[in-house]
């Protein structure tokens, strides 16, 4: 078999697996629902095509009726401009395969990882169902997606950092960097992985941290590279420190390990603090402290899950093989192993790729499928959309942040929104004072007059459907979501 057949046109176990995903994605998964069930995809969407009509980015905000015009920090512009091309191809169809091909990528590069850390074979092979199972909690059509494949760079390069200073090196890592801090808040844990490695290896006397060091330097530089500078640091700084604010925010609560399915979840932590220990005992620092902080990290915060399956799980792996590599027994297993990753490093299949991302159009295409992309029916009230885009221009209508940025999405912002899931916006004091309306709590009848709603769209689970028309409120639609009314004479 020639190089070039093997290379080009035979696929390696990575590339297998990321497509596996892909396929997943579409099929088991449901991904044309699932990935929209949140619906801030559909806010970040029309942002994306404002910011390409006008060329520039926001300054301020112009969604909302509650909070019209106040300085907002737009930091995702950029992969929200390629959320807004996307759709201008294929409607949310578009943006399925956008999300699809992301979800393959970050596939492929960690098993990138695996194989930088000399993991087993077998080992990475069988270790997937554990990743994708605790990535797909956050597997949403938003750009926290696009920032684990920046996240997965980070680590590629610090792990195959070099102990001179390569120019050309450096220069990607600033565009990297660039690109990172127009597309995700997670830009700050660039600068952090690169100090780590420079850390372990200064310790150790080792010149090799001299261009660790430099790419944390130019991984935080690049970070300014944006159209609000450093308010933005600021902006996320402040935003994360809001402790009253993040208690609210439901993907930054510890995650329900009584859900059906955590149990992969718990394997992957589990793994990920037996990494801790054997990476400490093989004096790999940084490894141990990266793993450590994002160990914390999911324990605090559900959002934090993916990115212990992302980094910390596979360096997990390595410290674990690299401790049963020493035993006797495991011998001949890790020299299998070793010539199984030997085999698979002369196939690529690069030929391959267009051919995949082809299949998946054509497939996503067809009638094969009885759910189309979109928003979820169950979620959200996509089956009033016609009425509610009869209701007058000036109507004040109520929402939930839950169906904020689908609204803004259906009727591309023309219909303002009372609020929405940009809780970094709205604030602590704006989410404390709504939070009474929904739970109908005492005090919440004074926060609803405040704003002089017209009309309310409410989701059928909300005590307010019982109190709105002893208020003098009235039905005037309904379906499997939510129910529309309109204010009395009362």
């Amino acid at each position: 078999m020639s190089s070039f057949f093997r290379r080009f046109l035979v696929p390696d176990l990575a590339l297998i697996l990321a497509a596996i995903t892909v396929l997943y994605c579409l099929t088991s998964f449901n991904g044309m629902q699932q990935l929209f069930r949140d619906s801030d995809t559909g806010w970040h969407i029309r942002n994306g095509e404002t910011v390409l009509e006008t060329s520039t980015v926001p300054y301020t905000e112009s969604y909302s009726f509650s909070k019209p015009s106040q300085p907002w920090f737009a930091w995702e512009w950029l992969a929200d401009c390629i959320m807004a091309k996307a759709h201008s191809w294929d409607g949310l169809r578009g943006v399925f395969f956008l999300y699809a091909m992301v979800l393959g990528t970050v596939t492929w590069l960690w098993f990138q990882l695996l194989w930088a850390t000399k993991t087993w074979f077998i080992v990475g092979a069988v270790s997937t169902w554990v990743m994708l199972s605790t990535t797909n909690i956050h597997w949403l059509a938003r750009p926290h997606l696009m920032g684990w494949i920046f996240l997965l760079l980070a680590v590629l390069m610090a792990e195959h950092a070099s102990n001179r200073i390569d120019l050309k090196y450096a220069a990607l890592v600033f565009v990297l960097g660039c690109l990172w801090a127009n597309i995700h808040a997670s830009f700050f844990l660039g600068a952090g992985i690169f100090f780590l490695y420079a850390a372990e290896k200064w310790l150790r006397n080792d010149v090799g941290w001299k261009p660790l060091a430099l790419f944390s330097f130019l991984a935080l530089a690049s970070s300014f590279v944006n159209p609000y500078g450093w308010h933005v640091h600021e902006h996320i700084i402040n935003y994360l420190m809001d402790k009253e604010l993040i208690s609210h925010i439901g993907e930054f609560q510890s995650f329900n390990f009584h859900n059906e399915g955590a149990g992969a979840l718990v394997v992957c932590l589990l793994l990920a603090a037996t990494g801790i220990s054997l990476n400490l005992i093989e004096g790999r620092w940084a490894r141990a402290a990266l793993c450590l902080i994002l160990f914390i990290g999911a324990l605090r915060s559900a959002r934090g899950l993916p990115l212990v399956a992302l980094i910390a799980l596979p360096l997990a792996l390595s410290a674990m093989c690299s401790t049963l590599e020493k035993i006797p027994f495991f011998a001949g297993i890790a020299t299998y192993n070793r010539n199984l990753r030997s085999m698979d490093s002369g196939f690529r299949g690069w030929a391959l790729m267009p051919i995949i991302f082809g299949i998946l159009v054509f497939v996503g295409r067809s009638n094969l499928f009885a759910n189309s992309a979109g928003f979820p029916e169950d979620l959200y009230p996509v089956k009033l959309s016609s009425q509610i885009q009869s209701l007058p221009a000036d109507a004040r209508l109520f929402s939930t942040d839950a169906m904020g940025g689908y609204l803004i999405y259906r009727f591309a912002g023309r219909r303002k929104v009372f609020f929405d899931g940009r809780s970094d916006y709205y604030g602590s004091e704006f989410l404390t004072d709504y939070l009474l309306i929904p739970a109908t709590k005492p005090g919440w009848w004074k926060q609803w007059e405040r704003w002089n709603f017209t009309h309310a769209l409410v989701p059928k689970d909300s005590s307010l459907i019982e109190f709105l028309p002893l208020k003098g409120w009235r039905q005037i639609g309904k379906d499997e979501t939510a129910i529309l009314f309109e204010k009395g004479s009362q």
